[in-house]
């Protein structure tokens, strides 16, 4: 479970909200432009300190003002998924996927069994020896999908993830999301302004305005 108190000064107003996610549960944060939800990600992921409050994620503190903490995200242990998939366009999709568990001296037989179930699950074993600067828009953030999975994060945090995705890829992507957190029993966050993205089963919506929750 991960739950929060967070405040941050924005240029207009004052962002202040508190919530908590079970695993295996989708929170997702809808709301215009503006609205605060990816400032609210950036905090949870270590991007961006907030001002006051606290996130605990599981039986860890990752940020509390008061005792002054602040975990970098390298210790966080969060997949987070961007609006703009970020791959390393001069290394192979494989490569990408790997990129975080060479990072922690994983062995080898088991980069190779978990590669072998991420290409499964997402269907991209006819991408996996291209380079990823070769894949279209929606591609890539598949294989940005694949690679935060590949890490077993605690928190998945995805911000507009369905953007670049033609309607068929989006929807097996969507099922891929649900399954993933559920069988790892994760929590997980979901930013988007489209409703249909957020039509999953058990999946919690809750609308933001100005850096709080309106509805939800």
């Amino acid at each position: 479970m991960i739950e929060f108190q967070l405040t941050k000064r924005l240029r207009d107003y004052t962002l202040s909200l508190g919530l908590s996610v079970q695993g295996g549960e989708i929170l997702a944060l809808t709301g215009k432009n503006g609205s605060g939800k990816s400032t609210t990600l950036h905090m949870i992921a270590g991007l961006t300190e907030p001002d006051s409050g606290f996130i605990r994620l599981h039986d860890r503190t990752l940020f509390d003002s008061g005792k002054g903490l602040q975990k970098p995200p390298e210790e966080r242990h969060i997949g987070y998924i961007l609006q703009n998939a970020l791959v390393f366009p001069h290394m192979s999709v494989r490569d990408n996927i790997v990129y975080g568990l060479r990072s922690r001296r994983v062995p080898r037989p088991e980069i190779d069994k978990k590669v072998a179930g991420l290409v499964q699950d997402l269907d991209i074993g006819h991408l996996v020896g291209l380079n990823a600067g070769q894949l279209s828009g929606g591609q890539k953030q598949i294989v940005v999908l694949a690679r935060a999975l590949a890490i077993d994060p605690d928190l998945l945090l995805l911000d507009e993830p369905f953007r670049a995705l033609d309607k068929d890829v989006t929807q097996m992507v969507r099922e891929t999301i649900l399954n993933e957190v559920r069988s790892r029993n994760i929590p997980c966050i979901l930013v988007t302004q489209h409703m249909d993205e957020t039509l999953l089963p058990g999946c919690k919506v809750c609308r933001m305005d100005e850096g709080r929750i309106v509805e939800g």
